[in-house]
């Protein structure tokens, strides 16, 4: 298992989907779907085996995979397209509050509570059958051709946060650790946005963006996510 020491603090459908389609997420009862949420790069040789990990889980309906790609891995001969230093920090804030004292990837943290090495499956399925499991989050999703408009409840003590994802994309990599590889990446997070205290929020969507979904989901300081919901499009 390669990793690599950093020091700097850092479900869906297509597109084509009808204007306008608007769902309502009822808390009463339910559970949420348990999210995940793996570092990787496709600069790391070691990822390749997490991502198509991650593409399995992400068959599951209760649960809500993420891919955050890192950007500490960029410079050695392939910069990831989907990388972003906002995910390197996010990590790094999994560390400080996990008590690790490095990041790596690939790296599967379960619900904002334990963080295990990503490729690990045996250890992720103990895992997941473990962990505590999230209530559902009241919010409604709208989503337009430009646009993903929720509204939701804020739980008292935590934030809410709206992930949203291209479904799959594939990339060849003409150079780096995987250089000649196509790489295929499911749920890659694209934007993350925090919900403000009038629990509604306007995210704009890249028309670039293929296949896109977005989950929502409840955050404490702690980092432990408490409630969480799929936002579909239809």
């Amino acid at each position: 298992m390669r990793d690599l020491l950093v020091v700097v603090l850092a479900s869906a459908t297509a597109c084509s989907q009808a204007v306008g389609d608007s769902k309502m997420i009822d808390s009463k009862g339910g559970r949420g779907p348990l999210v995940l949420e793996l570092f990787t790069s496709q600069g790391c040789s070691s990822c390749p085996p997490a991502d198509k990990l991650l593409a399995t889980l992400a068959k599951e309906p209760d649960l809500a995979p993420l891919s955050f790609h890192v950007d500490y891995w960029n410079g050695l001969g392939w910069a990831d397209p989907y990388s972003k230093e906002e995910w390197t920090t996010r990590q790094h804030q999994y560390a400080s509050a996990l008590g690790e004292k490095r990041v790596y990837t690939p790296e599967l943290v379960i619900g904002g509570a334990t963080g295990l090495v990503g490729s690990s499956t045996g250890q992720i399925k103990m895992a997941i059958a473990k962990a505590s499991r999230p209530a559902l989050l009241a919010a409604t999703a709208t989503w337009s051709a430009g646009a993903l408009d929720i509204t939701t409840d804020v739980p008292a003590g935590a934030e809410v946060l709206i992930a949203v994802y291209e479904a799959e994309r594939e990339v060849k990599v003409p150079s780096g650790e995987n250089a000649g590889e196509t790489l295929s990446n499911s749920r890659v997070v694209r934007s993350l946005v925090r919900v403000p205290a009038s629990k509604h929020v306007r995210i704009p969507l890249d028309p670039t963006w293929k296949n896109v979904g977005a989950v929502a989901f409840a955050q404490r300081a702690d980092k432990k996510i408490v409630a969480s919901a799929m936002l579909p499009r239809s």
